[in-house]
């Protein structure tokens, strides 16, 4: 069998191979046609790119090979009168970018064996127009970096390692690109935009390296600038709104400040700083800081702690929901014989609560946001209810533990840490935006 299957194969293969074979000859006279049109139409360097195609499916076209002998001819002398051309007009990058579109012809007409020639003091003819658009560009880079042009003169200064410079070629743009990032930084830094200093270092620092001659001064430059721009904010202990207080565990509030504390307070963003949380309690405690609408105690209180900013904090509502819940009904006798019910209800239960942020400025006393976050927790549960001392059903050991108070106290603990993770998270994220958003 496996030799009859094998025999079947190769059969398949010899019927196909004669079409295979035509299609890859009328794919090649296609490609020639192409080609003819195009010379027509005074395109040699397109022409003998179709030729090339041509010859790649079928190299024993003679007509292609002959015509992409004579269409490379013409498509060189081409190139070199444009690069002439464009190199009298002084666009010296536009001349070495024509000798490459050259030079990758040449390679792709040498792939099907067929070399086109070109004068014989090409490489020093080709050397010297490199040389000039590597000059020219790394002068006019400099040209706009004086007019405050300076990712245009950077985006210049990287083309530079296209026309093959040499190692002292490539030292010179590299340090022409370093003081172009010193130029832009040193504008940035005037203007008072420190974050737009910082992250210009950032760029030269990536770009060349930390251990590039005179990054040295970038990297002394992008700390101060992070120095001069960082605010200090101090957070105030979060307080809750009578009604929201009542519907919360009574640890959640410390949770959530112990988290916050232990976590994101201690990793802020750059150009942030947070005052000591303990330092803001003992200024809250003193000035009884604990309405969101009084803005200059807020501002008295982020002097007290040396703070440029003083964010406010209060959960002003609170809800736990059971969306639609499935209720199954179950036959059950009590321990006296008589016949009852009672119904165990499942799905997710859902908590959430409404936040408001105030971020006060300290210097002028000026309220720069106010916003809220929602953060939102969820977590499935199977409990059972029944209107009567369920102590007295005779339950299996799997239903009692559907009345089991401890493990309902569990299941609504867990859904309270969950909802303190989230508020956590979605309260620094947002006050590190609002903050953020002021440094310059």
């Amino acid at each position: 069998m496996r030799i009859h299957t094998c025999l079947r194969r190769a059969a398949v293969l010899a019927a196909l191979l004669p079409l295979c074979t035509a299609a890859g000859c009328m794919s090649a006279n296609k490609r020639l046609e192409q080609g003819l049109k195009l010379e027509e139409r005074g395109r040699p360097a397109e022409a003998a790119r179709r030729y090339v195609d041509a010859l790649r499916r079928d190299p024993s076209l003679a007509d292609a090979r002959t015509r992409l002998q004579e269409s490379g001819r013409l498509a060189v002398e081409q190139y070199l009168r444009e690069s002439d051309a464009a190199s009298s007009a002084g666009y010296y990058d536009d001349a070495a970018e024509g000798l490459l579109r050259l030079d990758a012809l040449r390679r792709d007409v040498a792939s099907v064996g067929v070399e086109l020639a070109v004068p014989a003091d090409y490489a020093q003819y080709r050397r010297a127009r490199l040389d000039a658009a590597i000059d020219g560009t790394v002068g006019y880079s400099a040209r706009l970096a004086q007019s405050g042009q300076f990712d245009d003169a950077l985006g210049r200064l990287e083309r530079v390692s296209r026309w093959q410079p040499s190692a002292e070629q490539r030292r010179g743009a590299d340090e022409a690109r370093l003081e172009t990032y010193s130029a832009w930084m040193e504008r940035e830094a005037a203007a008072g935009r420190h974050r737009g200093a910082y992250q210009v270092a950032e760029r030269a620092i990536n770009a060349l390296g930390r251990q590039f001659p005179g990054m040295e001064r970038l990297v002394e430059a992008q700390q101060y600038a992070l120095d001069e721009g960082t605010l200090r904010v101090a957070v105030l202990p979060i307080a809750a709104a009578p009604g929201a207080e009542q519907a919360l565990p009574a640890s959640f509030l410390r949770d959530v400040e112990n988290e916050l504390e232990a976590g994101a307070w201690t990793r802020p963003p750059a150009f942030v700083e947070v005052v000591d949380p303990r330092e803001v309690r003992r200024q809250a405690r003193r000035n009884r800081l604990d309405d969101l609408g009084y803005t200059s105690e807020a501002a008295r209180l982020g002097r007290a702690v040396g703070a440029d900013l003083v964010v406010m904090v209060e959960i002003d509502s609170v809800a736990v929901t059971e969306p639609d819940p499935q209720r199954e009904r179950r036959a059950v006798r009590t321990r006296t014989g008589a016949d009852t019910a009672f119904v165990v209800r499942s799905g997710r239960r859902e908590a959430w609560a409404r936040v408001r942020t105030v971020v006060v400025a300290v210097a002028d006393r000026r309220i720069v946001s106010r916003d809220q976050v929602v953060p939102q927790a969820s977590r499935a549960y199977r409990e059972a209810d029944y209107p009567g001392d369920w102590r007295q059903l005779l339950l299996s050991d799997d239903d009692r533990r559907l009345f089991d108070p401890s493990r309902r106290d569990d299941a609504r603990g867990d859904l309270m840490r969950e909802l303190s993770r989230a508020l956590t998270e979605q309260l620094s994220r947002e006050v590190y935006q609002r903050v953020g958003a002021e440094v310059r």
